[in-house]
């Protein structure tokens, strides 16, 4: 089937070399063009070929290429589809009771107002979530707010239209290639609203917020005749659009830590010898960063549903490993390095019963065979709501070791990991244990070295 090339079609650009001879320039997804005479051209128009799909890959000069139309959609002029954040199926009505991740067991007696949702973390580009990922594989995307502020500071922007379609032209500063935006406007409940007066398109960044009990909201795009801005947040359940980006997920900054030196590496004459404190401080009686199992890096709440190992469709944890000490998922050894890393079941087990443990309000002083001691503080675990707050919590501790146990029906208990425990009952610490945790719990990190 043919189909003629519309004579407005961004991607084609009528110029001029010299006054007497007009050429047709046309712009191509990997940032190349072609110059053909006019007097040469007798018809344009795009025909079916077999296999081969249509580039839809723009390079703007970016850190990431741009696709030329909205997830859902097939050109540029296309709306696409609207999704609600983290979702990836369209529907007809955006509300929070069919919002798919909302919480099921709010109320407004027992629960603060962010607690309507589960939080999805940080960025979701590139997850489960990614709507952009999940329907279009490779290194298709959701821009986070960083790559969506990228284009808009890098583009001019014309408010025009495409084939009776009104929307706004970016054109790279850079290559002087372009993308047309759809002013497809957004869906809340039932209605569609804006439509032909703006374009409202997700990013992939959570709103940020200091403190974790403000209200749950997402950064979005905005594009109209007068706005280009990236600094909007709305709540969730609504539908916006997803324009999709190409590039490998941008690795998070790594975090500068204390690290111990050789001198003050305690020797309690066991197997190994023990940091003098936890991973995020420098004092062995402050509280440090709170970490996931086989994650690498602190986040500012940890439940399940921002697990990176959890599948949130089928309610399944992914088999990493059953032992991580000095491996990829070590948290110790990608943070300090050095010969760093998580002690090992065997390595608590030691800790546990070959030393003396003397209890305190606020933790634990663990004296080994040959008297020297190092303090172990009870800073309590993270969950959805963040960090610990009471003054008063338990001690939890990472091993390196996941549950390698086995249900009746022959599966392993995925979810859980092994770790370092002295739980509290009021204010007196009971007796440490080398027990369970959740792998989706961040908890504290005591590295050991050889």
């Amino acid at each position: 089937m043919k189909k003629l090339l519309p004579l407005c079609l961004a991607a084609l650009a009528i110029t001029s070399l010299k006054a007497e001879t007009k050429v047709m320039r046309i712009y191509f997804g990997d940032g190349t063009s072609q110059t053909i005479t006019i007097e040469n051209v007798q018809k344009i128009a795009f025909e079916d070929q077999g296999e081969i799909i249509t580039d839809r890959m723009v390079d703007m000069g970016l850190s990431v290429k741009w696709a030329s139309y909205n997830v859902g959609a097939s050109v540029p002029e296309g709306y696409g589809n609207f999704y609600a954040y983290g979702e990836i199926e369209p529907k007809d009505e955006y509300r929070y009771e069919n919002y798919v991740w909302r919480y099921p067991d709010y109320n407004d007696w027992d629960c603060d107002e962010w607690e309507k949702y589960f939080k999805l973390g940080a960025t979701i580009t590139g997850t489960q979530y990614d709507v952009a990922h999940m329907k279009w594989g490779d290194k298709w995307r959701m821009p986070t707010r960083a790559e969506w502020n990228e284009l808009i500071d890098n583009c001019s922007f014309t408010w025009t239209g495409i084939n009776g379609v009104t929307g706004i032209l970016a054109t790279s500063q850079i290559t002087g290639n372009s993308i047309f935006f759809p002013a497809a406007g957004n869906m809340v409940d039932e209605k569609h609203t804006h439509d032909q007066l703006g374009c409202f398109l997700w990013t992939a960044t959570e709103y940020e917020q200091s403190d974790i009990s403000q209200e749950c909201r997402n950064y979005r795009a905005n594009l109209d005749a007068t706005n280009h801005a990236a600094n909007g947040y709305d709540y969730p359940e609504v539908g916006f659009n997803v324009r999709a980006v190409y590039g490998d997920v941008p690795a998070p900054e790594k975090p500068q830590y204390k690290v111990p030196d050789d001198s003050q590496m305690v020797d309690l004459g066991l197997s190994v010898k023990w940091a003098p404190f936890n991973i995020g401080t420098d004092s062995d009686t402050r509280t440090g960063e709170f970490i996931c199992w086989g994650e690498l890096l602190p986040k500012q709440y940890t439940h399940s549903y921002n697990y990176k190992f959890y599948d949130a469709y089928n309610d399944t944890y992914e088999d990493i490993a059953d032992q991580i000490s000095d491996t990829e998922y070590d948290c110790a050894k990608y943070l300090w390095g050095n010969g760093w890393r998580l002690p090992t079941k065997e390595e608590f087990e030691e800790l546990v019963t070959r030393c003396t443990w003397t209890v305190s309000s606020s933790g634990y002083t663990v004296t080994g065979p040959n008297g020297n001691s190092m303090f172990l503080p009870a800073c309590g675990f993270m969950t959805y709501k963040g960090a610990p707050r009471s003054s008063y919590e338990s001690g939890y501790y990472m091993c390196g070791d996941a549950d390698t146990r086995v249900r009746p029906n022959g599966e392993k208990m995925l979810s859980n990991c092994v770790a370092l425990k002295f739980t509290r009952t009021g204010y007196t610490l009971n007796a440490p244990v080398v027990d369970y945790f959740s792998k989706a719990g961040g908890i504290q990190v005591r590295p050991v070295h050889e």
